[in-house]
């Protein structure tokens, strides 16, 4: 008989089934390794949600003489109304891998419950040549269960990482100016069995002890073949054969202890190497047996489940500053990487509970034997799955709703409105073997209902935010969805989690006394500071500082005070004037600018105009007292050390647009107070220029007109890529030298 006529007869004579899949493909072995127990001889379930179809596989050779095939359901423990059946145009006949026989079908199930299904195939004699026992479950979801990732969390990431969260305590507390925080999604299913309800994953273990059987003829270690997976912890420890060092633990950590990307290899107890690491597992695709050593619920194949992380909207009423943030794809290799850092990192051991892609159907693997969730992905008259094929976890398999900017009536500067928030609101996600997702949310996402916040404008076309204290607020909640086809079970919704996002915009006065003894309490150093509400200083902008009251004067400050934060370095640059008893700078990189005042006694009163922005400040200065400091902020002004806290570093373009296609020379102060310094490099900073070449610049203090440096430039891994010694002027900033792109970092000191 004709292989097509086999396949039509298969078709005939099958029956209404249920079922799961095994095969007959061999483990391919590897050097130095425990022979591993075959899958297939493992009656290792296969799960789905209620709705969606399994296809069974079945490859053996003894199919070489098979004309007939029947699937029988021995027992199904659901509802008899959602008895699993058989979509009887999938069955047939086919060729797997290594010119292996195989026959398949799909069945399908509305309900939950667990079936046995037995697959005989006969001869042409109608003998019986081969018998094979599935076991398939169909689950219905549990509420979603939704967590704040926190630092402390197995999943929170070193700090400094890719994998950093932004509201370190768990607690949704962040700045505008914060890395993106996590929400991580578990979903579990549950069946009725024997009168009782089961759930996956945590009765995984209980299920093995009373199903697992094997070919095997000594019982005692079936419940162990279903030991399919690793765990989600950071335990070490190796067994011998493809990780060195072994550690005598008796599991294996499965990771990827030879280095390498997501696709593995991976270790697992069998001493074996497991590549491509992809899901889900299907015992005809060996390469994802992950075996650990231990049984647990991390071993449950939880089947994918579409999850749709949605931000709750803003209802637009006056005073709503609710649905801020936007929501972004949180990549599980970073999230399971050691060092935070994923699978671009590359090193030894780094990587650890995979898989971190899965096929979605699981049927879509390049593999004709292929077994598990079928599809086609997409329905008729419903979407079914929203990916086809290689899905790495957990990506944006659709984006649901996105909200779009919009002007609003508050400035960030004269002409340049703040927007409403923009971006991702509602994305759909699925969820990995171990019924996990996570989805990242941007706590400052183009902006905010600034319109509804206590913000002051003036007619100046200012928007002052100075008072403001929180910018939004979000409440994240999770809705699992039944992945394939409607059933008639209901989808399940997690409760909220709530986000709170907190200004850093700032815009102060401070004042500081020039130094010790009597000739410099006639002088004050007042710092004018700017930065944004994400902690993003304003470089470049242009203060105007008017004196008032009892001043002699004043002129412009770069150099070093005193504050209760440390000292504090200005830069910036004259700007002019704005007409009598006023001077003007542009703000530093830092956001900061200063000037000097003189006076003899009394107050003077200082009035500072943000031009760009629009906005006023002023400070009382006294110069009664000895020493005297003060400031408009509680905090004081900001204190650098590289980059603003909770902001980031100021870009190429903000250093052009403060300091130009050179700095000019910093403002010399009296002779008396440099004669009394002691040389010394009081700074060093990198920036570009107007063509984006990047410049040293330094600036050392001395009471000599010159002084020798030594220059270290450092490349990747902190290498030196060349060192070099110049002379140089003190007591002013000047451009050294011009550092090639191989140089990432500078070191400065005195040549001997």
């Amino acid at each position: 008989m004709s292989r097509s006529s086999r396949m039509r007869l298969w078709s005939r004579m099958t029956a209404t089934i249920a079922g799961g899949a095994v095969a007959a493909l061999s483990v391919p072995a590897v050097a130095g390794a425990v022979n591993a127990p075959d899958p297939q001889t493992t009656n290792t379930p296969y799960t789905a949600w209620s709705g969606e179809q399994i296809r069974l596989v079945k490859c053996d050779p003894a199919l070489r003489d098979a004309e007939n095939g029947d699937l029988l359901i021995e027992s199904w423990s659901g509802d008899p109304d959602t008895r699993p059946q058989t979509e009887f145009s999938t069955a047939h006949f086919f060729t797997g891998k290594n010119e292996l026989p195989c026959a398949s079908a799909d069945v399908a199930s509305l309900g939950s419950g667990l079936a046995r299904i037995k697959f005989v195939a006969t001869n042409g004699s109608g003998d019986p040549i081969l018998k094979h026992q599935f076991l398939a479950i169909w689950m219905t979801f549990n509420d979603p269960v939704i967590h704040e990732i926190s630092a402390t969390d197995p999943t929170g990431g070193p700090a400094g990482s890719a994998n950093e969260v932004g509201d370190p305590a768990g607690d949704g507390s962040f700045t505008a100016g914060s890395r993106n925080g996590r929400a991580q999604v578990t979903v579990t299913g549950s069946f009725p069995w024997k009168g009782l309800v089961a759930t996956l994953p945590n009765d995984w273990p209980a299920l093995a002890s009373q199903l697992a059987v094997s070919s095997s003829a000594d019982p005692s270690g079936d419940a162990m073949r279903w030991d399919i997976h690793d765990d989600q912890l950071k335990t070490e420890g190796h067994v011998a054969g493809f990780c060195s060092p072994v550690s005598p633990v008796g599991i294996d950590a499965v990771a990827n202890c030879q280095g390498g990307g997501d696709a593995g290899p991976f270790s697992n107890v069998f001493g074996q190497g497991q590549e491509p690491a992809f899901g889900p597992f299907d015992s005809l695709r060996p390469h994802t047996l992950l075996s650990d050593g231990k049984l647990d619920s991390g071993d449950a194949p939880m089947p994918a489940a579409r999850v749709d992380f949605t931000i709750a909207p803003n209802s637009g009423a006056p005073g709503d500053i609710s649905g801020v943030g936007l929501l972004a794809k949180a990549n599980k290799s970073n999230v399971y990487s050691r060092n935070g850092n994923g699978a671009s990192d590359g090193s030894a051991q780094n990587l650890y509970a995979p898989y971190y892609k899965q096929w979605i159907p699981a049927t879509s693997a390049p593999a004709p034997e292929a077994s598990g969730v079928d599809g086609p992905a997409s329905g008729n008259d419903f979407a079914g799955f929203l990916v086809d094929g290689l899905y790495d976890n957990w990506d944006i398999a659709s984006t649901l709703s996105a909200a779009v900017p919009t002007d609003t009536s508050c400035n960030r500067t004269i002409g340049e409105p703040r927007t409403t928030p923009g971006g991702a609101q509602s994305v759909a996600v699925y969820t990995d073997e171990h019924g996990e997702a996570q989805v990242q949310f941007q706590p400052y996402a183009a902006g905010f209902f600034f319109d509804s916040l206590a913000g002051v404008l003036n007619a100046n076309e200012g928007c002052d935010l100075q008072d403001v204290g929180v910018l939004g607020t979000a409440a994240i909640s999770a809705t699992v969805r039944y992945p394939y086809q409607p059933v008639d079970y209901p989808a399940r919704t997690s409760s909220a989690l709530a986000k709170t996002v907190h200004n850093l915009f700032n815009k102060s006065l401070s004042y500081y006394p020039k130094g010790p003894g009597a000739a410099n309490d006639n002088v004050r150093i007042v710092v004018a500071h700017a930065n944004d509400i994400d902690g993003t200083p304003f470089a470049g902008e242009r203060v105007c500082f008017y004196l008032t009251g009892q001043a002699a004067g004043g002129t412009g400050f770069t150099g070093t005070v005193q504050t209760s934060k440390g000292p504090l370095t200005i830069g910036g640059y004259g700007a002019g004037s704005d007409g009598p008893n006023s001077l003007c700078r542009r703000l530093d990189e830092h956001g900061n600018a200063a000037i000097e005042v003189f006076a003899s006694g009394g107050t003077v009163d200082v009035v500072s105009r943000f031009v760009d922005e629009g906005l006023i400040r002023d400070v009382l200065v006294d110069f009664s007292t000895g020493g005297s400091t003060g400031s408009t902020s509680p905090n004081g002004p900001f204190v650098p050390t590289s980059s603003p806290a909770g902001g980031t570093a100021p870009t190429p373009a903000a250093l052009a647009k403060a300091f130009g296609s050179s700095l000019p020379d910093s403002v010399v102060k009296s002779a008396k107070a440099v004669s009394k310094a002691k040389t010394r490099v009081a700074l060093s900073r990198i920036v570009r220029d107007k063509q984006g070449a990047r410049w040293l610049i330094v600036r050392v203090n001395s009471s000599k007109k010159a002084a020798r440096i030594r220059v270290r430039m450092l490349g990747a891994n902190r290498r030196v890529v060349r060192s070099t010694v110049r002379s140089v002027r003190t007591n002013r900033k000047v451009r050294v030298l011009k550092l090639s792109p191989s140089t990432k970092t500078v070191k400065v000191v005195l040549a001997v």
